[in-house]
């Protein structure tokens, strides 16, 4: 080999490894960039080593997952299945792919990388973490509960997997056992944010048994009275299932019964909460009012909530008032939850009613804006605006008015609740303050 050839040969040699080099340090270049949220660089960056070598495993896979933090589920797809038809068995792009598949939403195909990857690495943590994390987003709670509990067990200083076991117990309605997932994720790490928030967040869920008293004073013109308003005592009598039994006196303070004047309308009822999968809460309840001179009406009231999404929510609702000795009572509402921030959120309702002694119906608007922080101290502000049900030759049919709620969260058992509440209609001026407390008992 003459000296021109070797110099040749090491200058290519060295050419090659320069152009490797260069290469590597661009995938990690676009890599930092990825993770660091900033994905249009990235994306410029992975096309740049692409375009050079459009094989470059490292660039595509890079590529993909960066797609799919961008939450651009598609595109990442077709990368994740680019690099599988390179290297069929490659544990980043199985990995990747499966959490871009959940992330979509397509659990069946997520499961099946996951499943992949754990035949061709049996014992494989990441093929059982990932199936973990489907199981959990998929609503298997029973599963994730499996999986993480597990996975716990075979390294128990991961904090990640306590924190997504309680998202299991949680989601199985199992909020003791969540709490204690969490308070031994905040033992392994005493100052992780996303566990203390979580375990804040479950002391304003229900609790097994709670009691609400409520009393207060309502008038109305130069009428007025002080007296007990509500008792209700709930029951949670299984996973999914919450009954409640209640003593109801609250007299004009109820838009179905703004009709009383002040009047004793005493109810008592029953009723059930219970959600359906991931979206739905329904609720339903039965119960008899009892009004002045024996009369007897049978009350029926729902409300479907449904969350087509974690952060919004819609809400419809309806009472019914049946009675031999009265016409018959309704109210149907609707309302949509809009989150502004994570402590401030408006919903709009709007009322549809008729009621014993109004002619017409009554459509009144509300907007409520509620402010709530993680501690579960609550504050929610309304203004109401609508047209009573008067005879037509009334000609000031406007109603206005406002209130202010109040939940107070002293302790995990003692609540304080408070309301105020002002309206103006064409004939009488209402105001009623009320005031109770939530005892809760938990296992």
């Amino acid at each position: 080999m003459t000296m021109r050839t070797k110099l040749l040969l090491l200058f290519t040699l060295f050419t090659i490894a320069t152009t490797v080099t260069t290469f590597a340090q661009t995938v990690v270049e676009a890599k930092d960039l990825a993770e660091a949220g900033q994905f249009e660089k990235a994306r410029a960056l992975y096309n740049e080593i692409l375009q050079k070598d459009p094989e470059n495993l490292a660039a595509i896979i890079g590529q993909a997952y960066n797609y799919s933090w961008a939450k651009k589920y598609s595109e990442a797809r077709e990368q994740f299945e680019l690099a599988l038809t390179i290297d069929p068995s490659n544990a980043d792009a199985l990995v990747g792919n499966g959490y871009n598949l959940a992330w979509s939403k397509q659990y069946t195909a997520a499961k099946s990388s996951f499943q992949k990857l754990g035949n061709l690495n049996p014992g494989s943590i990441e093929a059982r973490k990932g199936l973990a994390y489907v199981s959990l987003w998929e609503g298997n709670s029973v599963a994730a509960m499996k999986y993480f509990e597990e996975l716990i067990l075979e390294d128990s200083k991961q904090i990640e997997y306590y924190i997504a076991l309680a998202q299991a117990y949680l989601l199985d309605h199992q909020i003791r056992k969540a709490r204690i997932a969490l308070r031994s994720a905040l033992l392994i790490e005493p100052d992780n944010r996303i566990a203390e928030d979580l375990l804040q967040r479950t002391y304003g869920l229900a609790a097994p048994v709670e009691l609400d008293i409520w009393s207060g004073y309502s008038g109305i013109g130069d009428m007025g009275k002080f007296s007990l308003r509500m008792v209700q005592l709930t029951a949670q009598v299984s996973n999914n299932l919450w009954m409640y039994l209640k003593y109801d006196n609250s007299l004009s303070m109820d838009l179905a019964s703004l009709v009383r004047t002040n009047q004793d309308a005493q109810a008592f009822s029953i009723g059930a909460v219970t959600p359906i999968g991931k979206r739905y809460v329904s609720r339903v309840e039965y119960g008899a009012r009892f009004l002045p001179e024996n009369v007897v009406q049978h009350i029926f009231s729902t409300e479907q909530v449904y969350f087509p999404s974690d952060k919004f929510s819609l809400k419809l609702g309806g009472f019914l008032g049946i009675s031999d000795s009265l016409n018959t009572e309704y109210l149907v509402y609707g309302s949509v939850r809009v989150p502004l921030s994570s402590t401030y959120a408006i919903e709009p309702y709007y009322f549809f009613s008729r009621v014993e002694g109004a002619p017409r119906a009554e459509n009144r608007f509300m907007l409520n804006n509620q402010f709530r922080n993680k501690k579960g101290y609550e504050l929610n502000l309304g203004a109401i605006l609508g047209m009573s049900g008067l005879p037509a030759e009334v000609e000031d049919k406007m109603l206005y008015g406002g209130y202010i709620t109040a939940v107070l969260p002293f302790s995990r058992t003692v609540w304080g609740l408070g309301s105020f509440r002002w309206e103006r209609g064409p004939i009488d001026e209402l105001f009623a303050l009320s005031i109770g407390a939530k005892l809760r008992l938990e296992r």
